[in-house]
């Protein structure tokens, strides 16, 4: 006959679990948030990253442009053969500051940039004349001769400022010193 063991009373519970899972939730919670607000930062600075390359390469663009307007503008032709851009102007010649955004900084009072509008709308460019830089040379030693004056020693050179702007706040400038051909 098996043995009768009279019930045990019950044993007050401590609760202590209760709390162990309330303080692992609340930890819980708040690794949660932090995590959030970490991937909120990045979404932020990848969004930032993005809009500074936009405008980077909006000023590399309208750099470029501005360089093939002083490179390949047949208006300036003259200023190879050692003219000023003041003569030039003197001369009739039709480059201004305001057609064709190319600013005499030589002169006694230098002109202001005129902002050259780049198609985007958002980009543009100055385009400011600094007088003559050096030229052609061979071997490091300037090409004169008889028949070949000092002026080709001597080129146009401008500085080209390019301000680029992408669809956020970014804006970048870059400049350049450009000599002539």
């Amino acid at each position: 006959m098996p043995a009768f063991h009279p019930a045990r009373p019950p044993r007050r519970q401590q609760g202590i679990s209760l709390v162990i899972v309330l303080v692992l939730l609340v930890v819980m919670s708040v690794l949660g948030l932090a995590v959030m607000r970490s991937s909120g930062m990045q979404e932020r600075m990848s969004a930032n990253l993005r809009d500074r390359s936009e405008a980077f390469q909006a000023a590399e663009t309208v750099l470029r442009v501005a360089q093939q307007d002083v490179l390949g503008n047949a208006a300036i032709s003259d200023l190879q053969y050692g003219k000023t851009l003041a003569e030039m102007r003197a001369a009739g010649k039709p480059v201004t500051c305001a057609t064709d955004g190319i600013c005499d900084q030589t002169a006694a009072t230098p002109e202001t940039p005129v902002k050259m509008a780049a198609a985007d709308g958002r980009s543009f460019y100055f385009i400011e004349y600094l007088g003559t830089g050096k030229g052609s040379t061979l071997q490091g030693v300037c090409e004169t001769t008889a028949a070949i004056s000092n002026y080709q020693c001597q080129r146009p050179m401008f500085r080209i400022t390019a301000h680029g702007r992408s669809r956020g706040l970014s804006e970048v400038v870059l400049q350049a010193n450009v000599v002539s051909r």
